[in-house]
């Protein structure tokens, strides 16, 4: 499967270590090349800054961040960039405010490679 439009590099921004790899090898499966990892937006603000990501998962629950400061911070200083929020509480009120604070879609844990396929598809679509 190809996309037509760059959306790399991508950026995972979750404090669990077997969700960013698992969220990187489906990536790849799917033919990304350019992922970056981070625990925590502390560590990810110079990936930001150096490589702007094209496409940003960012996990709902980080232990030492609020994740709605963190995507308006990404939204006013990185507006070209797709955030897609990640968290395992696929409630109704969680995805509303996830698209009432600008992210660009919602991605349930655990992932799967036709959901990650889905959301980049519709990425790759709006751009």
């Amino acid at each position: 499967m190809e996309f037509v439009r760059p959306l790399e590099p991508i950026l995972i921004i979750d404090d669990v270590k077997e969700i960013r790899d698992y969220l990187n090898q489906i990536l790849t499966e799917l033919g990304f090349e350019d992922i970056l990892e981070s625990t925590d937006y502390i560590s990810a603000k110079p990936l930001l800054d150096n490589k702007t990501p094209n496409v940003i998962f960012l996990d709902v629950d980080l232990p030492d961040s609020d994740s709605s400061d963190i995507l308006e911070h990404i939204n006013d200083s990185y507006p070209h960039a797709h955030v897609v929020m990640c968290s395992g509480h696929n409630s109704l009120e969680n995805v509303q405010n996830t698209w009432e604070s600008g992210a660009k879609g919602f991605i349930e844990k655990p992932f799967n490679a036709k959901k990650v396929n889905s959301v980049m598809k519709r990425l790759e679509l709006s751009e």
